[in-house]
């Protein structure tokens, strides 16, 4: 038995714990939830009901995080979820996730250096940024704001579909949030265009309403005098419990990094080790156990244990992305399946699902345009408030 396959099989008798990724093995039998969570997810998941008539995918997990971000309060954890879900059929996630082809990747990366790139030391997958080298003008010249959101979305949704359950079967025990860098070298108030206030807006509403509760920490560095004063302006946009698993480093952090992160997993930019030749260097690499072929083959068997997936109701890894590259710009197929079961499948999924929410679609439509036209008032608001604290600081 490979090596893999030994901690596969491991994974079969563990027993996974509710909060946060790592968790010290328990004896067969022994429940790891704590009792509190336990209470509270039973109750959200009964309070779905109460509202919908029948129940959507509300895997443990999951709703858990909801109720994180909502510090267990059901009511809010639930109109959390449930707008979670409008939003995922609205903007049309899972055909994302299925079909979106970012053909412009290799292109946006000279001007948006991005991307995952291996694992922390606890086995939690790593994504950098070097927002410093971005160039939004040349940028915006090879793609458009909107592709770049559908690319945020993609890039989520493969994390919580492949990435999190291989790096799950790597390390040997549960994993499900990521560990960041932001490298803001250079970056002062004067770099927040019009553009680039669309784009942090978007993305942090993004990831904190609709995926919550998977950022484990983010390290931002490289951070001047510039940086910190836009810093604080930009920090009012998070929530609190988002903003303290931030940390703000200078110029001297790699020790820290190196903490935290095994350099041979960290690119040399970052003072780490790896350069990646064969992919034309880290940020296009996209290094991890989710390339690795045994763990795929694991995946692709559909032999994993269910506990572990982020979706209850959809499987861990569709076979999308098996058919699809394992790299970003979806060009590989190398673990294609025969047929067209899949796409099949999901025919009939959303024909079962179409009959039974038709009604609930027109509802949500309209609470949804009341509510999007309540949040553009607020973040005109918003960015007119941060325009002029833009102003103050330039003057002064």
């Amino acid at each position: 038995m490979s090596s893999t396959l030994k901690v596969f099989h491991k994974l079969g008798r563990r027993v996974w714990r509710s909060k946060g990724d790592e968790e010290d093995d328990l004896p067969e039998g022994v429940s790891g939830h704590n009792p509190k969570d336990d209470q509270a997810v039973q109750s959200l998941r009964e309070s779905i009901l109460q509202d919908q008539g029948e129940q959507p995918y509300t895997d443990y997990h999951t709703l858990l995080r909801f109720l994180h971000m909502r510090d267990y309060d059901i009511l809010k954890a639930k109109d959390s979820f449930l707008k979670h879900l409008r939003w995922r059929e609205e903007f049309q996630v899972d055909t994302i996730a299925k079909e979106f082809k970012f053909e412009e990747y290799k292109e946006v990366q000279k001007f948006y250096p991005h991307g995952f790139h291996g694992v922390d030391r606890s086995g939690r997958p790593v994504y950098i940024e070097r927002m410093g080298l971005v160039d939004l003008d040349a940028l915006l010249q090879r793609t458009t704001l909107e592709r770049l959101v559908k690319h945020h979305v993609f890039e989520q949704e493969k994390t919580a579909r492949l990435r999190f359950p291989a790096c799950t079967i790597a390390a040997g025990k549960r994993i499900a949030s990521t560990t960041a860098i932001l490298d803001v070298k250079g970056i002062g108030t004067s770099s927040f265009s019009k553009q680039a206030r669309f784009l942090f807006l978007e993305f942090q509403k993004i990831d904190s309403n609709y995926y919550p509760d998977t950022l484990n920490r983010l390290y931002i560095v490289n951070a001047g005098s510039g940086f910190r004063v836009l810093w604080k302006a930009l920090r009012t946009f998070l929530d609190a419990y988002t903003a303290a698993k931030i940390q703000v480093l200078g110029s001297n952090f790699r020790s820290k990094l190196a903490e935290v992160i095994d350099p041979s997993n960290l690119p040399s930019c970052l003072g780490g080790e790896c350069t990646c030749p064969d992919h034309g260097g880290c940020m296009l690499s996209d290094k991890g156990p989710w390339n690795d072929p045994e763990i795929l083959q694991l995946l692709y068997s559909g032999k994993m244990n269910p506990n572990i997936g982020e979706f209850h109701g959809m499987p861990t890894v569709e076979d999308a992305w098996l058919s699809a590259q394992s790299t970003p710009d979806g060009k590989s197929g190398q673990f294609r399946k025969e047929g067209d079961r899949t796409h099949l499948s999901e025919t009939i999924k959303q024909l079962q699902v179409t009959a039974k929410e038709a009604e609930k679609r027109f509802q949500a439509m309209e609470v949804a345009f009341r509510e999007t036209k309540q949040l553009l008032q607020r973040c005109s608001e918003q960015i007119k408030d941060l325009q002029i604290m833009f102003e103050k600081s330039n003057i002064s």
